[in-house]
């Protein structure tokens, strides 16, 4: 099949830890072949759209506005699908105005032929608004198993990883393990906003090769979720390295059970103390995420192109 892509990447690579990044590249080695508009490219798309002659569109991110427009408009004939990777109105900067970004948000989904999503939560959203969507989780490394753990110093190791900020709540996090018999480990680039200050138990690692987290993810006793979200990619990779979760209530509900795969708590320190001082509690949990069946990219990748052959084909029937 000819598929053109649409999103806000700004590069093409299978190393990524970005889903629309990788994305293409496996649907290339499942024998499709693509047209991957970078975000740089976007004023090109329609003229690309015209002279690839795609079987079917894929649109990711708010961008996906513009393609489901011209669909809209008569402009463009084939089906589009569109992954719903965020919940945009609560990633967008306070710059941009929320009821707007409301609206491009529904019209997108709404107006869609097909839409898939990484998020339980946002399949239930959809339902309300009367769309039926189709769920598919993130993947992890296939050599994720084969990774060996480094050696951290500390009796009890918490981890975070992921962008440094307050949008993260990262500062929440720092401030929960103050004064605390703990090591706490971030690992992720701080943004240029993030002044917080931390403790001599805080030890800010910087960025790590995505090949390289998971020997750190086994080697901390407690990885830690600061966002209400659940369609996160490291999630998945803390799930899949079968250590305690400790997450914000809300929306990681939909995925994650409290006192079975995750300890879930809208009070962080409380999370750590319980944990610190619960040894069964914590071989619970942490037997609960070995349990949880994470998947490979490289079968993510083939579930997903396997369902939009079976529905574009579907759709060129009717």
């Amino acid at each position: 099949m000819r598929i053109q892509i649409i999103a806000h990447n700004t590069k093409y690579s299978e190393y990524s830890p970005y889903r629309w990044d990788r994305m293409p590249g496996l649907l290339e080695k499942n024998r499709h072949t693509i047209d991957h508009v970078l975000k740089k490219d976007w004023k090109d798309f329609y003229s690309r759209y015209k002279s690839f002659k795609p079987d079917v569109v894929i649109s990711a991110g708010m961008i996906g506005f513009f393609p489901t427009l011209l669909k809209k408009l008569g402009l463009i004939r084939a089906p589009i699908i569109h992954d719903w990777v965020d919940d945009y109105q609560d990633i967008m900067p306070k710059k941009y105005n929320k009821i707007l970004v409301s609206f491009l948000e529904k019209f997108i989904i709404k107006n869609t032929d097909i839409v898939t999503t990484q998020s339980m939560y946002r399949v239930e959203k959809a339902r309300r608004w009367g769309k039926e969507i189709k769920f598919f989780p993130q993947g992890v490394n296939d050599n994720f198993e084969n990774r060996k753990p480094v050696k951290l110093k500390g009796a009890f190791k918490i981890l975070y990883s992921g962008t440094i900020s307050y949008n993260k709540r990262v500062d929440r996090l720092i401030k929960a393990v103050e004064g605390l018999e703990c090591e706490l480990y971030i690992i992720g680039e701080r943004d240029r906003e993030f002044k917080e200050r931390v403790g001599s138990n805080v030890h800010m690692l910087g960025k790590v090769r995505n090949n390289n987290l998971p020997r750190y993810l086994k080697a901390s006793d407690v990885l830690v979720l600061t966002m209400d979200a659940d369609s996160t990619l490291k999630m998945y990779e803390y799930l899949k390295a079968g250590k305690v979760i400790l997450g914000i209530k809300g929306k990681l509900n939909f995925v994650l059970t409290h006192n079975k795969n995750a300890y879930l708590t809208n009070n962080l320190r409380e999370g750590i103390i319980t944990l610190m001082n619960n040894r069964k509690l914590m071989k619970r949990l942490s037997s609960g995420a070995r349990r949880f069946k994470v998947r490979t990219w490289q079968e993510v990748g083939k579930m997903y192109s396997d369902y939009i052959t079976k529905e574009v084909n579907g759709k060129r029937e009717r």
